[in-house]
């Protein structure tokens, strides 16, 4: 039996549906959608794990699952979509690899919004 995680420590974050079926409640939708914490699509394992032990039905994985990474040049977080990683806010090409995902530190220029 592998040790519970220590209160306050999240091993995963997203969004969730859930609906009622047969008496019953079940996921109908679950994904990993969360640009404050961006937690990796491997996640999935720690949403699973939780829900079997809450004994609430669930799909295979992720409904919809999002690939985030940290820009290394302005330090913007971005979601990656159709593989396109290429920084949204300054063009610069993005990591591909999962670290250093969202541990680059942001350029020391300061931009406006």
């Amino acid at each position: 039996m592998s040790p519970a995680p220590a209160v306050g420590r999240s091993s995963a974050r997203g969004e969730i549906a859930f609906a009622g079926e047969r008496d019953d409640w079940v996921v109908s939708e679950v994904s990993n959608q969360s640009t404050g914490y961006c937690p990796d699509p491997a996640s999935w394992a720690a949403v699973a794990d939780a829900l079997d032990r809450a004994g609430i039905g669930r799909p295979e994985g992720f409904t919809a699952a999002v690939v985030f990474r940290r820009c290394l040049a302005c330090g913007e977080r971005n979601v990656v979509r159709d593989d396109d990683y290429i920084c949204a806010l300054c063009g610069a090409e993005l990591p591909e690899d999962v670290e250093p995902r969202l541990t680059a530190q942001p350029a020391t220029v300061q931009r406006s919004r």
